[in-house]
């Protein structure tokens, strides 16, 4: 794996006293420092790069020229840099960490295996490298840095490292990259740091890739899966993985010693049982005692020859290899299964998990294979709008706010994808007003009368979807409208003209509320869809999909395919502001867009008008305001660490007086598996919790504790999501009676032991929740875990699940995921600011034929007509004549006539940026290019002119 962070300027120190061995920086248990680079027992670093030969930097890395060059100056002490403008960040440390088995083959082998593994390992790096400097090594010039051009290569040192703190063999190697870089014109600069990090997960893929390409040919290991980019070898048992990383021990020993289990905790586990590396332990006594560690384990040196036994040396990739590749690539679990576009370091990445080991001889192998497939017919280019660099985002600054990066790669999709959302599209918008799915007047007019307390737009929803004939209908409604309960009259009205009715959502969980609220028979998209492929759809029908915003747009065409054979009708209900598709979508928010969506806007769930409001401009995209409404409610809770945090929360959720009717809610399932767990504790205190447990999977349960469902099990009559108390337990048959709805149901062995289809248990605690599960839910208060970074939709959910009141709670600074081997960040980041840039950012899909369209000027135009407003205030008071508190008052409108225009001046300058940094590179060849056609373009208007005189042939 790769991981990359910053190094700024004044930590640069930090990391060059850690080459020299010094002890004067204590950032572990015991006092000490791990000896990072140049020194102690491991390897001298060496330069790397185009950037550092140009500097005439080469083999051995010496501590002055690393001093040197972190600070901008060349290996002559004179400052390379130009700019008067200081430097913040010196450069950044990229770390290319072995996979466990590899590591462990690393130091359980002789030396000539120690040999081939270490010079896989470093050439492997140097490709990946060699990647990132192909890709990613660029200069920004101009005011701001907004003009981005080429720089000539990086200055990096690389330092490679054998063991873990723990003294575990750990084969890593940190690559050190000054912000250094040598434009077209020979000036040196910073570098676009923007690039870096969005090359790098691809260059993670390229090493990795490389790697087993080398160690399958040196030493002719196999592999498992690739998950992620990442395998192990094959026939490395997993106890002797889990023995070698014990880090990962002491990890866990301290978290169960603090009965907590979180990432958060985790990362403090890390911290306080970090310890320096000794370098005064001889390696040949460390492989002695690994051997033998290992040998204890049942895995000596018969057991790994026979992992090392040369199977295959060598493949070639034939071109049927290729083009069997390349279809896989365009197929629909290809590149367009997660999203419907794709760029070059998406192909590179996908071709790295694909190729066979020995066929991932080098990156630049990879990268002409890249370039062969977005070159074939099989790929189509799209062509970027205008504004096409304000709606692409490709990192994430360490403030949270996400900035394109230069787009010298395109956007590409496949022509099958593409032709599926036109097709998609159009029979959407061609058959309007096709007399599908029609109810009688009467029968509408009856069901709307029998529900008095419908509102005028939901009567209007209910009409417009019965009379209108449309074949697809939309519906877009806020949080709390209502729309499953207009559903219901437009259900009614339907089956009294005649019209079967079926519903479906992608969760099952959801088909039930569905069915539940609204009366419509309904499961899950994907059953729907196998009993449409088995028996087809009733003539006539109409098909209602809830919270269809989450369907992707595979499913979503084949919906449509079996509405229009049947000459039925497909109602599509959901938010295009809530959670979106987790595969390639944006249909819904596409035909939504088009204008084929009848709206419904007036909130009902929540009680608060205040909170009904910031729930609106956090929709909108205007959530200063929607924050500053929060905390002047004393609904964001700011605590000094994470720990304390989550403790607040939890203190909080256990203090409601049913606290069965509010949810905590976390963005990932370790957060959640840690709210759960402290939640517990103090029901245990509490005497709410029986004394008997039973141990199962997903945790220990007794009677009291709130549970969720994770599996569908038709036998028992339960479907994920469900959520529910246990009344009893038999230990013994391991069986619990659990109530969900009024009704008890058993849950067996079987059930409880069985993983899901993903390998998760089967029931979970069902105090906290992840977002995608809540969505859909409603509760009297939520209390809602923003620890982690919340976008708007992941936000806009959340905060939208709870009646009576919703909370926010937060530490005061984020993660430093990079704790455990850098120096955190030294610049504090607001919380508010923290909050304010996740929820300023969306993760709404976006069809392939609506890339680089979307429409972004809104924020701006309404901080434009906010200034207006103020400053007209402002105007308004000062032109009145002296009165009492008139000084006050005019002091306070001038100050938010400056914070007002403070926002236009900073939304300006972030579109500015984007549009600047999304130009491609010049190089020289396009430069001669233009200026050829400049000449021709000349020439030809000096002969037209000539033409015109008379003077031509």
């Amino acid at each position: 794996m790769l991981s990359i962070g910053k190094l700024s300027a004044d930590q640069a120190t930090y990391y060059l006293d850690q080459a020299e061995a010094r002890a004067d920086v204590v950032e572990s248990v015991g006092g000490g420092i791990e000896e990072y680079y140049v020194g102690g027992r491991e390897a001298r670093g060496e330069w790397l790069g185009d950037g550092a030969a140009a500097l005439r930097l080469a083999g051995g890395v010496d501590g002055d020229a690393l001093r040197e060059v972190l600070a901008g100056m060349g290996p002559d002490g004179e400052p390379l840099r130009k700019s008067r403008a200081p430097v913040r960040v010196a450069g950044f440390d990229l770390t290319f960490s072995a996979p466990k088995s590899v590591s462990v083959v690393f130091g359980l082998g002789e030396p000539a295996v120690q040999a081939q593994v270490r010079y896989a390992h470093d050439r492997a790096v140097r490709e990946a490298i060699g990647y990132v400097e192909r890709t990613a090594a660029a200069v920004r010039r101009g005011a701001g840095g907004a003009r981005v051009e080429p720089a000539d290569g990086l200055v990096a040192a690389a330092f490679r490292h054998r063991t873990s703190r723990a003294g575990d063999p750990q084969l890593h190697t940190h690559v050190l990259v000054a912000n250094l870089g040598r434009g077209p014109d020979g000036r040196w600069s910073a570098l676009d740091g923007r690039r870096l990090y969005a090359q790098a997960r691809a260059a993670s893929f390229v090493y990795q890739a490389v790697l087993r390409g080398e160690l399958s040919r040196r030493l002719g290991v196999e592999w498992l899966t690739v998950r992620d980019g990442i395998a192990e070898i094959a026939g490395v048992p997993k106890p002797v993985l889990r023995a070698f990383s014990r880090r990962r021990a002491e990890i866990e020993a301290m978290l169960a010693e603090r009965g907590t289990s979180s990432a958060r905790a985790a990362e403090a586990a890390a911290l306080a049982t970090r310890r320096p590396k000794d370098t005064r332990t001889d390696i040949d006594a460390l492989s002695t005692e690994w051997r033998a560690r290992s040998e204890a384990l049942g895995f000596s040196a018969p057991e790994l020859a026979g992992v090392l036994s040369p199977r295959h040396r060598s493949r070639v990739l034939s071109s049927t290899n290729v083009e069997r590749l390349f279809d896989d690539l365009t197929s629909a679990n290809g590149l367009t299964r997660a999203a419907a576009t794709f760029s070059r370091r998406d192909v590179v990445q996908a071709l790295c998990e694909r190729l066979a080991p020995t066929e991932s001889r080098n990156a630049a192998s990879l990268e002409s294979l890249a370039d062969r497939f977005l070159a074939s017919p099989r790929v189509v280019p799209l062509l970027p709008t205008d504004d096409a660099s304000e709606s692409r985002v490709a990192f994430r600054r360490r403030d949270g706010r996400l900035l394109p990066v230069a787009r010298e790669e395109r956007t590409y999709s496949t022509p099958g994808h593409l032709a599926l959302e036109h097709r998609l599209i159009d029979a959407a918008l061609t058959s309007r007003d096709a007399g599908a799915g029609q109810a009688t007047s009467a029968s509408v007019e009856h069901a709307v009368a029998t529900r008095p307390t419908l509102s005028d737009e939901q009567r209007a929803m209910v009409g417009r979807l019965c009379l209108s004939g449309d074949r697809v209908s939309v519906v877009v409604g806020k949080a709390g409208t209502g729309k499953t309960f207009a559903l219901a009259a437009a259900r009614e009205a339907w089956h009294a003209s005649g019209r079967p009715v079926l519903g479906a959502a992608v969760a099952r969980r959801a088909a039930n509320q569905l069915q539940a609220a609204a009366g419509i028979a309904a499961t899950s998209v994907t059953a729907i869809l196998a009993s449409f492929d088995r028996e087809g759809l009733p003539a006539g029908a109409v098909v209602v999909v809830d919270e269809a915003g989450m369907v992707a747009t595979r499913p979503l065409a084949r919906l449509l395919d079996a509405v229009e054979k049947a000459d039925g009708k497909l109602v599509l209900v959901g938010d295009d502001r809530q959670l979106s598709e987790l595969e390639a979508g944006g249909a819904f928010r596409a035909l939504a867009r088009r204008g084929l969506a009848v709206e419904l806007t007036e909130n009902r769930r929540q009680r608060e008008p205040w909170e009904r409001k910031a729930l609106d401009q956090l929709r909108e995209g205007n959530p200063e305001r929607a924050i500053e409404a929060y905390v002047a409610h004393d609904r964001i809770h700011i605590a000094h660490t994470h720990d304390e945090a989550r403790d607040q929360l939890v203190r909080d959720w256990h203090a409601t007086p049913t606290n069965e009717d509010a949810i905590m809610i976390a963005q990932t399932r370790a957060d959640v598996a840690d709210l759960n767990d402290r939640a517990r504790a103090l029901l245990r205190d509490a005497g709410v919790l029986g004394d008997v447990e039973v141990p199962l999977p997903g945790g220990d349960f007794a009677a009291g504790d709130l549970v969720l469902i994770k599996c569908n099990d038709a036998r028992l009559g339960v479907t994920n999501g469900d959520r529910g108390r246990v009344l009893a337990l038999d230990r013994a048959e391991e069986r619990l009676i659990i109530e969900i709805t009024g009704r008890a149901v058993t849950l067996d062995r079987e059930f409880l032991t069985t993983p899901t289809a993903h390998g998760d248990p089967s029931l979970l605690h069902g105090y906290a929740m992840t977002c995608h599960v809540a969505q859909g839910m409603t509760v009297d208060i939520s209390f809602v875990l923003a620890d982690t970074f919340l976008t708007r939709e992941l936000a806009y959910t959340a905060l939208s699940r709870g009646r009576a009141a919703n909370h926010l709670y937060l530490a005061g600074q984020p993660d430093n995921a990079r704790a455990e081997f850098a120096p955190g960040p030294r610049t504090a980041v607001e919380p508010l600011e923290r909050l304010v840039a996740g929820f300023n950012t969306s993760r709404a899909r976006v069809l392939a034929i609506d890339a680089g369209h979307e429409d972004t000027s809104g924020r701006l135009a309404e901080a434009r007509h906010e200034l207006a407003k103020v400053r007209a205030e402002r105007a308004h008071v000062g032109a009145r004549r002296w009165s009492v508190g008139r000084k006050a008052k005019l002091r306070s409108a001038r100050a938010r006539e400056a914070a007002a225009d403070g926002r236009v001046a900073e939304l300006t300058r972030e579109a500015t940026e984007h549009r600047h940094a999304s130009q491609p590179f010049l190089d020289e060849r396009v430069l001669d290019q233009r200026a050829a056609a400049t000449k021709d373009r000349i020439v030809e208007r000096q002969l037209n002119r000539n033409h015109s005189r008379g003077l031509g042939l």
